[in-house]
């Protein structure tokens, strides 16, 4: 009997490697795609367990990409055939790769099945031990993931009714990518759920009112299609609920789903989507619960944005106790409402972080301390699972930033003086007071007003004075009426202006302007 030539699919685009998977019958053309990598790192685990004779690779990927891979894979596995799927662009890549022992290779851009059937069966002529299988059966699991993930041209469906006789289905099984980022722990997941399947539902059981297929997506999501007929449903809820516990007893991180019924097969594609997958997104919600139902998730509430703006104009002022109090007050909301997604909440926090390290950074604080915390802040958060654990290291990372911010407060108070200068430079014509600034910049006022008292030889109110004079003086050298002057320096009252002009100068207004004289410069 003639076996099927094994095909693994390397791309680190997702929707480049779901069309390589699913442009072709392959079962029917005599082959069998056996996995999905998302990089070369990723293959070569996956060879490791599954040899394959055929490897269709990206060039440009990220960790190990395509000419390494054809290298390594030269030295270790040279019975295995590598085409390189390239850009108009990657020439050098696609000659280096043929250089370390690719056999062949296909143009992105220009990439449809009848060139890479041809391809393949080519290749495929020239190995040894090896004939295309004729004639092959249809591919249940392969049929039902294409029928998932909407490449539904030329499904058989007759044949996929043969299977499903009963009115009622429903979708089962985990994300074993969301779970684990270890590849060999993804598959020993998966190889459990699948023995726990045959165990509660065992092939030789008589009298039973269901059927069941498996979908495999890309190796790592397994979907357990159940069809049934509706009296059988407390039964089968139950069996799926023992398997969820008899994994998670050997994964603790192990979390399950099912969707809603349905009745008809051509839902699958929808119900997957707006419900399979949704329900696996909870995962970060649901620590210690090994399996969601449909029935018992409810959709997270509105929440409006996050107001960053406001935040950002708080960090630009040195308010870093305030940013820290608008953030997490907005994360555990957003958290006790379940009403973003992990990527959503693991962004805010990042881009947060981000702003105020780089505000430090601007002030020229620890350097290192700063760029060690930056590190942390995105490993650590990329690393988290679940919610709770998010709001533990969100802490961590927040009394690290307050020690930095304390350890440096002289520092930003020297800022933070500096700004409230330039504010006064640039407002010196609004009524402004002690008072009033203080507030604006949520300063302490008794120590700006002894910083005013100690580095200017004057007080906040002479200061100001000061400044508008000099102002005065220089639009004094202009045809402008003296009395327009004390209104664009700040002064509602002519009179006072006048005072405190002599005050300064020694020299009325008009008799500044007549005397020609130059002060301030």
């Amino acid at each position: 009997m003639n076996e099927y030539i094994k095909i693994l699919v390397v791309d680190d685009e997702f929707i480049m490697r779901q069309g390589i998977t699913h442009m072709i019958d392959w079962e029917k053309e005599g082959f069998q795609i056996i996995g999905q990598a998302s990089n070369g790192q990723e293959a070569l685990e996956m060879i490791k367990k599954n040899i394959p004779d055929i490897i269709i690779s990206d060039v440009v990927m990220p960790q190990i990409n395509g000419i390494e891979l054809t290298e390594t894979i030269q030295a270790k596995y040279p019975q295995i055939k590598i085409i390189i799927l390239s850009g108009y662009s990657d020439f050098e890549y696609v000659k280096s790769s043929f250089q370390n022992g690719a056999v062949d290779y296909i143009l992105k851009p220009t990439l449809n099945p009848a060139e890479i059937l041809k391809t393949l069966k080519n290749i495929s002529s020239k190995l040894k031990n090896n004939t295309l299988a004729k004639n092959s059966s249809t591919n249940t699991n392969s049929t039902l993931t294409r029928l998932i993930l909407g490449f539904d041209a030329n499904i058989d469906f007759d044949y996929l009714n043969s299977l499903f006789v009963y009115e009622n289905f429903c979708l089962f099984g985990l994300n074993a990518k969301k779970i684990y980022n270890n590849f060999d722990k993804r598959q020993e997941i998966i190889n459990l759920t699948n023995s726990e399947i045959c165990n509660e539902f065992p092939l030789d059981e008589t009298n039973k009112d269901y059927s069941i297929q498996i979908a495999n997506i890309e190796n790592e999501i397994m979907v357990l299609v159940i069809n049934f007929d509706n009296k059988s449903y407390s039964t089968i809820l139950n069996k799926l609920k023992n398997i969820s516990e008899v994994v998670s007893n050997s994964f603790n991180e192990a979390f399950f789903v099912l969707s809603k019924t349905f009745d008809s097969i051509d839902n699958i594609k929808n119900i997957y989507e707006k419900d399979f997958s949704l329900l696996t997104q909870q995962y970060f919600y649901n620590k210690n619960n090994c399996l969601l139902c449909s029935t018992d998730y409810k959709s997270p509430p509105l929440i409006d944005s996050f107001n960053f703006k406001r935040f950002s104009e708080a960090v630009s002022l040195t308010q870093y106790q305030n940013a820290f109090d608008m953030l997490t007050r907005y994360i555990e909301n957003a958290i006790s409402r379940k009403a973003l997604t992990e990527f959503e909440l693991k962004t805010l926090i990042q881009n947060s972080f981000y702003n105020i390290i780089a505000s430090l950074e601007y002030l020229n604080f620890d350097i290192n301390a700063l760029a060690s915390l930056k590190q942390d802040c995105f490993h650590k958060i990329d690393g988290i699972k679940y919610a709770e654990d998010l709001m533990i290291t969100y802490s961590s990372l927040l009394e690290c930033l307050d020690e930095i911010i304390n350890k440096h407060e002289s520092k930003i108070n020297s800022h933070m003086i500096n700004k409230i200068v330039q504010y006064i430079h640039e407002h010196y014509d609004e009524q402004l007071t002690l008072a009033d600034v203080s507030k604006l910049f949520n300063f302490n006022y008794s120590y700006l007003s002894a910083y005013f008292s100690s580095h200017n030889e004057e007080g906040f109110n002479e200061f100001l004075n000061k400044i508008r004079i000099q102002k005065a003086c220089e639009f004094l050298k202009q045809d402008i009426s003296i009395s327009d002057i004390s209104s664009m320096v700040g002064y509602s009252d002519h009179s006072y202006f006048c005072k405190v002009f002599k005050k300064f100068t020694g020299l009325t207004p008009s008799n500044f302007r007549k005397s020609g004289i130059k002060l301030f410069d």
